[in-house]
């Protein structure tokens, strides 16, 4: 009975992470096929960032309600039609024709895709031993991560083949097909062991999250450390690189390539190593913040330009520290009660969108603050001492993150009746 108990739960996670290795490769999927849609759907520049922009703001937008859901409706409902409804809306792209309906579209996309990690996250909580809830949020991270790359050069080579409306519609049949997988396979809780705690008011719940002062100090690691690495990843990172070093786009997408590679390898250490220590996870994101603030002072210390042949080095560094941000779902978990666990996480989750917006816009405001003038093809061209100091700037936020630690609950938070083999209350 135990066995078929440890299989099964492993099977549910399975099945979700199969679901999230499809988020990131909706979200990104757009890059490869920008020139086709150009073509077909008449974009301009800014239409084809306004298209962009739809999955986010759908995703942004879901991200504290599905916390709300998934704690009061629960994950097995959630993602069936969290993930039906992006199938749906990755056919409907692939049938536009204009780009009011490419622009539901991928807004529907991002709806549909916002309710999978928190509900990963609920799923570990309660069906797994909360001493591996680190090592599975590095699991997790490693798996999405591998989405990513699906969307890169698998994807260009699929597009090859039979073409990008084709393409899209073969990613909406496999989201739909893992809906009715999800229905089939995940079950919210153990037999016999729901919660007494799915009856409390959820609006009383959320309002005791945000006023829990122990939530705070992972929503800054969230907002500081990873809205910082959102904005130069998704935004400034290529123009960087291009204007800098004077290469080209696909140059520029290899070496900040590191990074993801940083966040693959990283994830399932800094998981791993978090179980192991029990929980020392206060020790952990201080080592890492420290690391990451340290690089980006050595960047601003060198002018914005370090030499080309550490670029590599430097990007998987960046993105190895930037991924023990999973450490603040442990924390944050940890502090509340499990009752809200998903609110919690979803929470915090919506400060590296907050992050990202906030400061994309505000490193945008420095480069242009010391604009010498230059122009190429149209475009403002930045050059290496202004980038010097966007790189001071996300070091002193590094700090502040870094200072936040001292308001975080450490290994000594416990949560008071709880289960420790299966993290259910009782």
């Amino acid at each position: 009975m135990r066995n078929d108990s440890s299989i099964r739960k492993w099977t549910i996670w399975f099945v979700l992470v199969m679901a999230f290795i499809t988020v990131f490769f909706h979200r990104l999927a757009i890059s490869v096929v920008a020139d086709d849609l150009i073509l077909d759907l008449g974009l301009t520049g800014k239409g084809l960032g306004n298209l962009t922009s739809m999955t986010f703001y759908g995703y942004a937008l879901m991200q504290i309600p599905v916390g709300i859901m998934v704690d009061s409706i629960g994950v097995r409902k959630i993602c069936t039609w969290g993930t039906l409804l992006t199938g749906i809306g990755s056919i409907l792209f692939g049938l536009s024709s204009t780009l009011i309906i490419s622009y539901l579209a991928r807004f529907i996309v991002g709806l549909g895709t916002s309710v999978i990690i928190i509900s990963i996250l609920k799923i570990q909580m309660t069906w797994f031993k909360p001493s591996q809830f680190s090592t599975l949020c590095g699991l997790t991270s490693l798996f999405g991560n591998m989405g990513a790359f699906l969307a890169t050069l698998p994807l260009a080579f699929l597009v090859l083949q039979v073409g990008w409306r084709n393409s899209f519609y073969v990613m909406g049949l496999i989201s739909i097909v893992l809906s009715f997988l999800i229905w089939l396979i995940v079950r919210d809780y153990p037999e016999g062991m729901e919660p007494e705690y799915k009856k409390r008011n959820i609006g009383k719940g959320i309002k005791t999250v945000l006023l829990n002062p122990y939530t705070w100090p992972p929503f800054s690691i969230m907002f500081l450390m990873v809205g910082s690495m959102t904005a130069i990843l998704g935004l400034w990172g290529i123009p960087y690189l291009m204007h800098v070093y004077e290469i080209t786009k696909s140059q520029a997408a290899g070496y900040l390539s590191f990074v993801s590679i940083g966040f693959m390898v990283g994830g399932p250490i800094v998981g791993w190593l978090s179980d192991r220590l029990n929980g020392e996870i206060k020790r952990i994101l201080a080592v890492a913040i420290s690391l990451f603030t340290l690089i980006w002072i050595y960047m601003a210390f060198v002018g914005g330009k370090p030499p080309i042949e550490i670029l590599p080095i430097i990007f998987f560094a960046l993105g190895a520290t930037t991924i023990c941000h999973i450490l603040s779902f442990t924390n944050v978990k940890d502090v509340n009660d499990p009752a809200f666990t998903g609110s919690a996480t979803a929470i915090i989750n919506v400060g590296e969108f907050i992050g990202g917006s906030f400061l994309s816009f505000a490193i945008g405001l420095f480069l242009d603050f010391g604009w010498r003038g230059r122009v190429v093809d149209g475009g403002r061209i930045y050059e290496a001492n202004q980038y010097q100091f966007v790189f001071a700037f996300i070091g002193l936020l590094s700090l502040v993150s870094l200072g936040s630690l001292m308001f975080m609950k450490g290994k000594e938070t416990k949560r008071k009746g709880l289960n420790a083999e299966n993290n259910i209350a009782i």
